[in-house]
Formats: C-alpha cells, sequence, structure tokens
C-alpha cells in the first residue's frame, strides 16, 4: 500500500508539471529554440519542507552528517558551526538535509530547529521572518525592518541551541549572508547552520571548506534500487521479472539521479504492458539536446506518457 501511494504521490508531481512542459516541448518543436544556460531571470522553484520521503543510497552520508551536527566543534571557536551541502539539480541534496533533519538524535539535541526554503533571489527580510516563525517566540515583530528582525533573532537565541537549515542557495552576496549569519552566533556554542546549494562558490562564501559535503551521484544499482521500490515492487513477481531488462535500460538514462530515479519510476508505474515499457525506452525525447543536469528528459517524457487517468486528475 505504501508503495501504491508513494507512486500516486509522484504521479500527481509530475502532473502538475504538464502544461509548462507541453509548452517547452511544442515550442522546441515549433520553432527550433534551442537551450540556453541559466541567466539572470528570476524563476519560480518549489519549496522545500522538511519532510522527507523514502530514498537509497544515503545512509552513510546521512550518518556523517548527523555527526558534524551533533559535534560540539566549531569553525576556528565560531560558536555556529556552518556546513554545506553541495551537489548538481536532482542529485539529493534537500533530501540528505530532510533525513538529518528529523533524525531522533537530532531532535533532541537542539533546543530549536528551523527550515527554511531560500531559492532566488535571496530576501533577507523574508527569510529572517521565516526564522523567527521557526523559533515559535509569541511575541514576534511585525515590522519589515531587517535591523529590527535580526535584533529579535540575536536576542531570541541567546544561550540556545540552534539549528537551521537553509534549504537551495543561490545568493552569492557576503554582505546579505552575514546579516543572517551574525544573530545567530549568539546562540550556544553547537549551533549549526546547514546549506544546501548548487554552486561551490555559494559554499566557499559561507566560510565552510572543511565541513563541506559535495554529494555525487548514485551508483546505478542503487539508482536500480529506487526505481524498482517505485514502478515494480508492488507487482507480481513474474510480471516485475518480465520487465526488469527493460527497467535497467531505463534507470540508466537517469545518470545516477535520484530526482531522475523517481519521476522514471513513477511514470512507469502506470506502464502495463512490455510494449509500453519499450516505447518509453526507446522514446525520441532521450534525444533531446541534455538540458541542465540531465533531468529534463525523464520530466518531458512523464509528460507525454502519464497514463490518461492520472492526466485527467
Amino acid at each position: 500500500m505504501v508503495q501504491v501511494i508513494l507512486r500516486r504521490d509522484i504521479a500527481v508531481k509530475i502532473k502538475q508539471l504538464n502544461e509548462r512542459l507541453a509548452l517547452i516541448a511544442n515550442e522546441r518543436q515549433n520553432y527550433n529554440f534551442q537551450y540556453m544556460k541559466r541567466g539572470t531571470e528570476q524563476i519560480e522553484r518549489q519549496k522545500s519542507s522538511s519532510f522527507v520521503d523514502k530514498t537509497f543510497g544515503g545512509v552513510d552520508e546521512k550518518e556523517k552528517l548527523v555527526k558534524r551536527l551533533l559535534s560540539e566543534s566549531g569553525q576556528g571557536g565560531a560558536t555556529c558551526l556552518v556546513i554545506p551541502i553541495i551537489g548538481m539539480g536532482g542529485i539529493g541534496k534537500t533530501t540528505l538535509a530532510q533525513l538529518a533533519y528529523n533524525d531522533e538524535k537530532v531532535q533532541a539535541h537542539f533546543d530549536n530547529k528551523i527550515w527554511v526554503c531560500v531559492s532566488d533571489p535571496f530576501d533577507e527580510i523574508k527569510i529572517s521572518k521565516a526564522i523567527i516563525d521557526g523559533l515559535k517566540k509569541g511575541n514576534s515583530p511585525a515590522s519589515n525592518e531587517l535591523q529590527i528582525l535580526v535584533q529579535f533573532i540575536h536576542e531570541s537565541v541567546k544561550g540556545k541551541k540552534v539549528f537551521l537549515v537553509l534549504d537551495d542557495v543561490w545568493n552569492q552576496d557576503y554582505r546579505k549572508w552575514e546579516q543572517l549569519k551574525l544573530p545567530l552566533q549568539n546562540g550556544a556554542v553547537g549551533s549549526r547552520i546547514l546549506v544546501t546549494t548548487r554552486k561551490e562558490e555559494v559554499a566557499r562564501m559561507v566560510g565552510a571548506s572543511t565541513d563541506m559535503i559535495n554529494l555525487k551521484v548514485l551508483r546505478e544499482e542503487n539508482c536500480w534500487v529506487l526505481f524498482y521500490h517505485i514502478a515494480l515492487a508492488d507487482r507480481e513477481k513474474n510480471e516485475s521479472k518480465g520487465l526488469e531488462f527493460i527497467g535497467k535500460e531505463i534507470v540508466k538514462k537517469c545518470k545516477g539521479l535520484p530526482l531522475a530515479a523517481k519521476a522514471l519510476g513513477g511514470l512507469m508505474g502506470y506502464k502495463e504492458t512490455r510494449k509500453q515499457w519499450e516505447d518509453v525506452l526507446n522514446s525520441k525525447i532521450w534525444n533531446v539536446d541534455e538540458i541542465e543536469e540531465q533531468v529534463f528528459q525523464p520530466l518531458l517524457l512523464s509528460h507525454y506518457d502519464l497514463a490518461p487517468a492520472i492526466k485527467r486528475t
């Protein structure tokens, strides 16, 4: 039953990309648009939360991260240690942060635990307000003045061990970063800031070169386990056996990215016949020019190949 719910949730998320992906596909076909690298335009990204789904292949990374979070040592004697998680989109940075955030030992260790999805643009006022909300203080200020918000954070964390997650950080402006970091230094020794980012420049800016976690792609066998759990684990043994060879060929298209494995697993969970699986494996969409970090093709496939019942939901 868990697999059915997970498959359904992923399919619903994929379905939400339907209209946008259709527009992209039509524009590419009709006008021969070429992919351009990310510029300065602002793109609304899906917000994250501390909720975590089931994952595979990240147990060692999680245990190492938890150990760093619980350690009492700091960077150069600093009260609040900053730990960045770096990696390409879809690699599992947010998932690793969620696993650590929800760990029982971590939950018991810190006085305050706060999760903030940052993304672009880096809005210090919104982030400060999110931190204040996470501190759960009854007398929080209604002001939009950054200095007032920062001062409130400074006073609220005094003597408390705080764990703050800043997910999906793109900002490289050191001044903006310092405005947020300084009030947290008033917390107790052992406080932690966990930053997830795609950019090594961000990790260097936050000054955490020795505590950097650089995520690599999943090994193919782990990618297969993740895909199998979503797409095949709920089927009859004989049925799943007949699809495993094709499934493993499809998994190679994921390039070790957990997000791609989840997207394709959710898609293939609704494919009933061998012919349908072969159609996905042999789809022309795999020939689309590589888009950022190879995640585009699995998502575009999900648009074309969603089961009709899911498209109508």
